[in-house]
């Protein structure tokens, strides 16, 4: 059973409070409108339960697939509030829910909450079900996930004068649900039941004030950050490899941790001039985070002999966090202008942790200086061409210690980067760019990252007179790294066709996406090299439309079609349909029927195909 937050709960209150005068039908002219769709929805699913839960995770059972309501009162300068708009959509067990609720006042001030609740499930295999085994290590992932998690937050915005507002924000998050993992463990490896329990709640506070030629803006944040961290086995077990002498009668591992942190922000907008616009900011924001840990075990050791711990210590570990931004805009003329920014970022970290007999500390520090410049050039009115430079260099150094032995590490990283670009626009509504970004970095933090990398990019857009338009866009981006051999290239092309007139939508498009991986990685043990070669390819397509045609002025009809295809290291076929119509049956209510289908292929084994059908009422005031 679903249950709201107290802020949900609240917005619930007002709706219901809300709804009760829109089935009474106010007359045209009253400060009340708005909608509601209410109906059920039946779901069947066949294949692999799981993957669908994975990808669309729809149920069976009465929703209120929409609501819509407003309240604007005539504008009087005496009244407290202005409008006040709820609305809700998904409500009844949907995996994505939401509910938002405003009162504003124009010119005084504008208060919001949001709900926001999402599930999340993951549980894959690789084998057919009838064939999984941990202790033969088949059966895919033992990493699984049921999670939900609620995002609540609160808006108020005050205007104290034309130049003078205040904001305050209340944002709190959870994530509460089941998922397992896998610990190696005395040579060998378990499958430990992991509850996910973490909250976060931050509050904010801001004053705006404005003069003739300059903004400054004021920020303070507060954040704190509780996580129940907890491994233990559900049961004994003999581990992934039952051949071996190691297994476990009890395990439970605790790393609970929590953090506070606070950060300040000053923001400049300044305008000196008509030709020269300049903005900064400035941030400092500090973290302090606290962990206690405990593990407590009895089972057999990889030698066959009985072994027990009961081990416990804490860590902890803080954070200074800096960053300051410089950005100007300067207008040489009316067709040339220059653009450019400075940034600077410093973070230095230092923690400790002590568990059982073994003791250890570490810091970074972190020091980031980066440049930008660029000229935009106006050709003619239609014709603009951008060019620019950028420049970044990163100072890394840390210091480890761990049961007596020490090690310290600096890598200095620099980037030089170029980019151009180019837009053109006919009278006639035709729109082309194009553009060209391109890296290069000097001794990368680690050999995943790219010592090299471009990109090229085309677009066009179109639109006719007649209701046509045209979208289309190409890219290619080639990533590498000379040290480790780790090459990425990605190509990308995009198109999409539509029309539309007061009776008829439709819209079509293609994408494709073409990828490739590669990893030469020379292994070195003793006297002994081994070249280990990592390659993966993906090429997918993507092919949609859809359509709503207004029969005629009670009946709509539409669809839609998607097809996603994959090939290279691996396949799949996923296929969706949906089809609609809408009856509106007298002038407030309205019948929605839609009807959607899904065809899913990974492999042989790991497929589904569902058929989901709603029926709903839609009243409208």
């Amino acid at each position: 059973m679903n249950r709201l937050s107290p802020l949900a709960s609240a917005i619930v209150s007002v709706m219901s409070v809300g709804a009760v005068p829109c089935f009474a039908q106010p007359a045209s002219d009253s400060p009340l409108t708005g909608s509601v769709s209410l109906g059920v929805r039946n779901v069947e699913v066949g294949g692999a339960v799981t993957k669908y839960r994975e990808d669309v995770n729809l149920d069976d059972g009465v929703r209120l697939f929409d609501l819509r309501l407003r309240y604007a009162p005539q504008r009087d300068a005496e009244s407290i509030v202005d409008r006040i708009d709820l609305n809700a959509s998904n409500l009844g067990g949907d995996p994505y829910e939401s509910i938002s609720l405003s009162v504003q006042k124009y010119g005084a001030y504008n208060l919001k909450l949001d709900h926001r609740r999402s599930e999340y499930f993951y549980e894959d295999t690789i084998v057919p079900a009838a064939l999984a085994s941990i202790e033969s290590v088949t059966g895919g992932d033992f990493h699984t996930f049921d999670f939900e998690r609620v995002r609540d937050t609160a808006s108020l915005d005050l205007t104290l004068s034309p130049d003078t507002k205040l904001s305050f924000g209340l944002e709190r998050q959870t994530r509460t649900g089941d998922s397992t993992t896998t610990l190696d463990i005395q040579r060998d490896e378990f499958e430990l039941d992991r509850p996910i329990d973490e909250s976060l709640n931050a509050l904010t506070a801001g004053i705006q004030h404005s003069w003739d030629k300059v903004t400054v803006v004021f920020q303070e944040e507060i954040k704190k950050f509780e996580n129940t961290n907890e491994m233990f086995l559900p049961g004994a077990s003999a581990g992934t490899n039952p051949l071996d002498p190691a297994d476990l009668q009890f395990f439970f591992l605790d790393q609970s941790y929590d953090f506070d942190s606070q950060a300040h922000l000053i923001r400049v907008l300044a305008n000196p001039t008509t030709r020269f616009q300049l903005r900064a900011a400035l941030r400092r924001e500090d973290l302090d985070l606290d962990m206690d840990a405990s593990e407590r075990s009895d089972g057999i050791d990889f030698t066959g002999a009985p072994f027990a711990t009961d081990l416990s210590g804490a860590a902890i570990i803080g954070r200074d966090l800096d960053f300051d931004e410089v950005d100007f805009e300067f207008n040489a003329n009316e067709r040339l202008r220059l653009v450019g920014g400075v940034r600077s970022s410093s973070l230095d970290q230092r923690g400790s942790l002590i568990f059982g007999p073994d003791a250890g500390a570490g810091a970074w520090e972190i020091d980031t200086d980066g440049l930008e410049i660029g000229v935009e050039f106006a050709a003619r009115a239609n014709l603009l061409f951008s060019v620019g430079l950028s420049n970044e260099e990163r100072d890394s150094a840390g210091s480890h210690a761990f049961v007596g032995a020490q090690s310290a590490s600096r890598i200095v990283t620099d980037r030089d980067g170029f980019f151009a670009r180019a837009r053109y626009e006919s009278e006639q509504g035709l729109e082309l760019t194009a553009s060209i970004e391109e890296n290069s970095i000097d001794n990368p933090f680690a050999l995943a990252s790219a010592t090299d990398n471009i990109r090229y990019k085309l677009g066009i857009r179109h639109r006719w007179d007649n209701g046509v338009s045209l979208t289309g866009s190409h890219r290619r981006t080639d990533v590498e790294n000379d040290n480790s051999g780790w090459a990425s290239d990605t190509e990308q092309t995009a198109i999409r066709l539509s029309y539309r007139d007061a009776r008829l939508q439709v819209s079509g498009g293609f994408t494709s996406v073409d990828t490739a991986r590669s990893v030469d990685q020379l292994v070195t043990a003793g006297l002994r090299q081994n070249l280990f070669l990592i390659s993966y390819t993906a090429d997918s397509t993507f092919v949609d439309a859809s359509a709503r045609w207004l029969v005629n002025d009670r009946i709509s009809i539409g669809g839609e079609v998607r097809r996603y295809e994959n090939d290279g290291s691996f396949a799949l076929d996923r296929d969706d349909f949906r089809a609609f119509v809408d009856v509106r049956l007298t002038d407030d209510y309205s019948l929605e029927l839609a009807y959607r289908e899904f065809d899913y292929l990974e492999d042989t084994f790991d497929d589904y195909d569902a058929e989901i059908l709603q029926v709903a009422i839609r009243l409208d005031w």
